[in-house]
């Protein structure tokens, strides 16, 4: 039974082998006759005395309607690249899908790393010189919101209005001592380094996961940071620092799951689209270790421990403001527009310390 229905698929197999060619035979047969009948037309009518412009007027219906089948079939093609083009523009102009292909786009750029050093051009704002094109930048006349400043404020039961007004809108940075107190996190005594690491090491989605950036006094010979993490894990590793920065998606979305929206921001606010981790164990410096960032609105929670940081305000305001210095609580934020500002920092000294960095899109004067 077996071998006569293999049998019997072989002679289908065959048959339909056989009616292909016969088809592809024909369709030669068909081109091979109808360039024959052209053939002997052209020469006819070479015969016949009519000149090119002639034969041209008689073969214009031909040619007119092989011209349309061309544009038909281009249109065809021209118009599902439009549509294909369109819904990929209309897709990325969501929040959600936007920062999924930045942080997709970042990820590949990193994998490019060893075929090609693009870094020198990361902060380039245009590869090419333009001439006629200026990006904005600060002037002098900027430097007035900055140039009184002589501390950093501390305020609690801070209002977004009181934020906005007081402060954002200013360019002035605003320590908030009471940021955090609700959330589940400064109230345990079970977060430390293992919850950050075991959040990386154990959760799938983040087997894979490349931070944008990473800073660490520990040679590791790469970003590999789950490499990092298992190396911070021992107890023979002491005195270290890192920060990093998360852009894929997944590592976004799940270092939430440790901070919660602060209460003094409006709903109209976005999520962050990008968050770091810092932390340190025992690492004694006074050596400002700089972090960059995207422009927009950046807030620091200090979940454990302590950071000294610095605000060095951007050129040409660097010679008529002054520096900003301060120390981060644990359970105190800083929040500030980093248009005026650099932000530098070092962990606190003799301790170990936990922090998380976000990274929000900010137009001035949001409500």
């Amino acid at each position: 039974m077996k071998s006569t229905g293999m049998a019997t698929t072989r002679g289908t197999q065959k048959k339909v082998q056989q009616q292909l060619q016969q088809k592809d035979m024909e369709y030669q047969e068909k081109l091979k006759l109808l360039n024959e009948e052209l053939m002997s037309f052209y020469q006819y009518c070479q015969q016949a005395g009519f000149s090119e412009a002639e034969m041209d007027t008689i073969v214009a219906p031909l040619v007119a309607t092989l011209r349309k089948r061309l544009i038909k079939k281009l249109a065809k093609v021209f118009g599902a690249l439009f549509t294909i083009v369109a819904l990929f523009y209309c897709a990325a102009q969501l929040g959600s899908v936007s920062m999924h292909l930045a942080a997709l786009g970042r990820l590949f750029m990193i994998k490019m790393l060893p075929f090609w050093d693009w870094t020198s051009m990361f902060y380039e704002y245009c590869l090419v010189s333009n001439p006629f094109f200026g990006e904005y930048t600060l002037t002098e006349e900027d430097c007035v919101s900055c140039e009184a400043l002589e501390h950093v404020d501390r305020l609690g039961g801070v209002a977004y209005e009181q934020l906005l007004d007081g402060y954002l809108n200013r360019d002035a940075p605003l320590i908030v001592v009471d940021a955090m107190e609700s959330w589940p996190v400064m109230n345990t005594d079970d977060f430390w380094f293992d919850n950050i690491t075991q959040l990386y090491l154990q959760d799938e989605k983040l087997m894979d996961t490349v931070p944008c950036i990473l800073t660490t006094n520990l040679r590791t010979g790469s970003s590999d940071l789950h490499a990092f993490l298992k190396r911070i894990h021992s107890p023979k590793v002491d005195k270290w620092f890192v920060h990093w920065q998360n852009c894929d998606i997944h590592a976004v979305k799940a270092l939430r799951k440790f901070y919660q929206r602060p209460y003094f921001l409006s709903s109209s606010v976005s999520p962050a689209h990008f968050n770091w981790v810092l932390m340190s164990s025992d690492y004694n410096t006074k050596i400002y270790k700089k972090v960059k960032l995207d422009s927009g609105l950046i807030m620091l929670a200090q979940l454990r421990g302590s950071t000294a940081f610095r605000l060095t305000p951007h050129n040409p305001c660097n010679t008529s403001c002054p520096e900003l210095l301060g120390d981060l609580q644990e359970g105190e934020m800083l929040v500030f527009t980093n248009f005026m500002w650099t932000f530098e920092y070092f962990p606190g000294r003799n301790l170990d310390n936990v922090a998380i960095l976000t990274e929000t899109v900010w137009e001035e004067g949001t409500t």
